[in-house]
């Protein structure tokens, strides 16, 4: 089947243009001596996260519990879950995991340290953590170097839990020196970190100077226009797009299609801007969406897209998008060569 006789709408992932992208950020970072942990947050998908592991990463990254159990149910068995994990349904679930994979998570409390050891120490086993490092987004982790040393001593204290490093999002230079002093902190006392995780794609080249054992990137497998517009893709190398239809042109200047919020993210929305990119019209551009209307912009270009024509949208943020479908269409130069569910769609807890 060629991906013009798909339904629409639906996602669409070039499997060429997704290997070459996972390829050349794993050739990056061994070149930089640091190891790749892949979030799997982006394709939410355990073929892909595969294809990760194959070209040479160490394990993955997910974000909640939920998409933690469905990787570690298909047999990944090295899984840091970049979160604080907090209340009693959730931190017994971490527990649990322990039986299936070494499943790695993040804190920045004594609260959050102190719920996860009473549940494995309930469930009898041994919960691996690392300390995160806030990388001056104030989304979370602590603040000083004092403070990791702090949590970490609290955490070898506990025999249910096993201290095993640092973390931050992203890899900035706010914290660079931060880690860098926390590293050094905690070899003096005897809690050397076998890992120290940064993230963000793009951020890898900072991988060196911040003293990372790995580095996490999520988007970097798919890519989209915001990765376009940061320097860290190019068009060519966005591996998801999403295939709609034209459904109206009755308004001079627009043409509607069949994909709308419920379609796209509306993380990243720009208003009246630019929100995505009509790969068939490069004058052409998703200006603004509805729940299931998708409104083109078509003032700027020569040719107007008409009526049944179908178009492949590159969207501003692949993650968000991702979360809003139920399957993607795998294609090599347009023949569809497979059709994967999205294992993880909706595991937010």
């Amino acid at each position: 089947m060629h991906i013009s006789e798909l339904d629409t709408p639906v996602m669409l992932v070039d499997l060429t243009v997704l290997e070459d992208n996972i390829r050349r950020l794993q050739e990056e970072l061994t070149a930089l001596g640091v190891a790749g942990r892949p979030h799997i947050k982006t394709h939410k998908i355990p073929a892909f996260g595969r294809k990760q592991l194959a070209a040479g990463a160490i394990g993955i990254c997910c974000q909640k519990v939920g998409e933690a159990e469905v990787f570690a149910m298909a047999g990944f068995d090295n899984i840091l879950i970049a979160y604080n994990i907090v209340g009693p349904s959730k931190t017994a679930r971490l527990a649990r995991l322990q039986h299936l994979t070494h499943a790695i998570a993040a804190v920045d409390s004594e609260e959050t340290i102190c719920g996860i050891a009473g549940a494995a120490a309930e469930d009898g086993v041994r919960v691996p953590l690392v300390v995160e490092i806030d990388a001056g987004g104030h989304r979370a982790g602590v603040q000083t170097a004092e403070e990791a040393l702090a949590l970490a001593r609290r955490i070898a204290d506990l025999p249910s839990l096993a201290f095993e490093g640092l973390m931050c999002y992203p890899t900035t230079d706010h914290v660079t020196p931060i880690l860098l002093e926390a590293r050094e902190q905690l070899t003096r006392a005897g809690l050397p970190p076998e890992i120290v995780s940064g993230g963000g794609t793009g951020a890898q080249r900072r991988a060196r100077a911040a003293g990372l054992t790995e580095h996490r990137s999520g988007t970097y497998a798919y890519n989209d226009m915001n990765c376009v517009r940061n320097g860290n893709a190019t068009l060519d190398q966005c591996a998801m797009q999403v295939l709609v239809t034209v459904v109206s042109t009755a308004s001079p200047g627009w043409a509607t299609v069949d994909g709308g919020s419920k379609t796209f993210t509306n993380d990243n929305v720009r208003a009246n801007g630019h929100n995505g990119t009509v790969l068939e019209y490069p004058d052409v551009f998703l200006s603004r969406m509805n729940e299931e209307h998708g409104i083109l912009s078509t003032e700027q270009s020569e040719r107007r897209p008409k009526v049944g024509e179908k178009l492949r949208i590159v969207p501003n943020h692949a993650c968000g998008t991702t979360n809003l479908h139920d399957y993607v269409a795998a294609h090599r130069n347009g023949t569809v060569e497979a059709i994967f569910p999205i294992a993880a769609r909706g595991a937010i807890r």
